[in-house]
């Protein structure tokens, strides 16, 4: 090892780009929000593309596990994925659900296709977290979790009722924890009530409340960011 080939931690960390997982519920703009991304490309693994009738933006469709590796095979090894700043994946949710169905349909025990789903979903997901020079979006689904109890007073008695938190939804157990751990933001797309605003505004949120959980690793997010990826990453960068 030489000495002269080490080099600030802040060059690296700036070199790997913005690696995010983006959710909410149906409708709340999920898709449309990679058109305000720098240089992207959309992978597309769930038909209802709708609200990108007008986007510009390249998009290949890959609605089987075989297409979806070609894809990656293509962005991870060709030249003309330099073109782009930015892979947006919509959704990462339903690739793990396209590998969960052709695993059922190889293996007789479920909790072992399960468990391969798990496997070469985080292999993926691995994979673009690594990978240099490129900001990540994985737009998720939306699901619902117990996350602790909260006391009840009422009439004199104590009662305790769940608390629910909206999160990335995935099939099975396993990537409901790993895949939230693996990336720098996990990012909560809805209406949100602003001090000053008049009326809810579409934002991102950025930091965890007992609803909805989300995180900014990064750290020098606001609490809530307007929904525009690229000065989302270029303040995330900073």
């Amino acid at each position: 090892m030489n000495i002269n080939n080490l080099k600030p931690a802040s060059q690296l960390a700036k070199r790997y780009g913005v690696k995010s997982i983006i959710y909410g519920a149906p409708g709340s703009g999920k898709t449309p929000l990679v058109n305000t991304a720098p240089r992207p490309v959309l992978l597309v693994t769930e038909p209802g593309m709708l609200s990108m009738r007008t986007s510009t933006i390249p998009a290949f469709e890959a609605y089987t596990a075989a297409l979806i590796t070609e894809f990656f095979e293509w962005f991870m090894k060709s030249r003309e994925a330099s073109n782009f700043d930015t892979l947006a994946i919509d959704s990462i949710s339903n690739i793990a659900e396209i590998i969960l169905a052709e695993e059922l349909g190889k293996v007789k025990h479920g909790m072992k296709a399960y468990g391969n789903m798990s496997e070469r979903t985080m292999k993926i997901a691995n994979d673009l977290y690594y990978m240099p020079q490129k900001h990540i979006v994985m737009i998720a689904k939306q699901g619902t979790y117990e996350n602790g109890r909260q006391t009840i007073l009422q009439d004199g008695n104590v009662t305790y009722e769940p608390v629910m938190q909206k999160r990335p939804f995935f099939p099975g157990k396993d990537l409901n924890v790993k895949m939230p751990h693996l990336f720098d933001n996990v990012l909560h797309l809805s209406e949100v009530s602003i001090p000053g605003q008049p009326k809810p505004v579409r934002a991102l949120r950025t930091k965890e409340i007992p609803e909805v959980f989300a995180r900014d690793r990064l750290g020098n997010l606001g609490e809530v960011e307007p929904p525009d990826l690229s000065a989302l990453f270029n303040k995330a960068m900073q």
